[in-house]
């Protein structure tokens, strides 16, 4: 699948990821370092905690956050929903696997367009997807208007390194390394150039944090995790 580097087409993006999607658990595990499920773990653990809660789980992917969600909230219901059809069979399957097929709602879903009514649900949580949003503040308005009010929105998502000591070796490991990586394991030399382009790209906390702000979410906050090669940005709706 080739794609233009700074392509944000909806179309493209759905059809890239579900060209890599046999390959994305591997390559997500290899080319963070074994970082990426850390980075999961602490953006659950931001979630309320209320009994019998229900989740959003937007940008599913193959599901790991939504059953990280259901193991650490015991009595929580979650909807993944995702724009890859690729994405969402693999998530099934591992959902089945799983035996949570009771506790997690697997679904196709756009986040700038969301099929749910307002006040539907008590936090959403978006891991590594909105970066690919063409318009990522309507992603994230339509993040909150589901919830109910003072439901949290949980936003885990790479951002520009800000340690000058780090930046370097940071941008040569993403644009070099990376890609070489990525398209030996997967076998598509498009995707693994522009995940790195669309990484770089994105804001950094402090401008992504205002951007949320300005969506109408209050007691904006965020944590920068691993030298702050990701962010969790947390919000929530009045």
């Amino acid at each position: 699948m080739q794609i233009n580097e700074t392509s944000k087409d909806p179309a493209k993006i759905s059809a890239m990821f579900s060209s890599i999607a046999p390959r994305y658990d591997l390559l997500n595990r290899l080319l963070s370092l074994g970082f990426d499920s850390c980075w999961r773990r602490f953006a659950v653990k931001q979630l309320p905690k209320i009994d019998n809660a229900k989740f959003l789980d937007v940008a599913t992917g193959t599901c790991d956050v939504a059953l990280e969600i259901v193991e650490r909230y015991p009595n929580a219901k979650v909807v993944g929903v995702d724009f890859s059809e690729g994405m969402l069979e693999l998530g099934k399957e591992k959902v089945k696997k799983a035996g949570h097929q009771d506790r997690i709602e697997v679904r196709f879903a756009d986040v700038t367009s969301l099929p749910f009514d307002d006040n539907t649900f008590d936090a959403s949580i978006i891991a590594f997807g909105i970066r690919n949003v063409q318009d990522y503040r309507k992603g994230i308005e339509e993040l909150g208007r589901v919830l109910k009010s003072g439901g949290k929105v949980v936003i885990l998502e790479f951002t520009s390194i800000q340690n000058r000591f780090f930046r370097i070796p940071y941008r040569f490991y993403i644009t070099k390394i990376l890609p070489f990586i990525g398209e030996i394991i997967s076998g598509k030399k498009g995707a693994y150039k522009y995940l790195p382009s669309s990484m770089l790209e994105f804001p950094g906390p402090e401008e992504f944090k205002k951007a949320i702000e300005e969506t109408g979410l209050q007691d904006v906050k965020y944590y920068k995790l691993t030298f702050g090669i990701t962010a969790v940005h947390v919000g929530t709706k009045p």
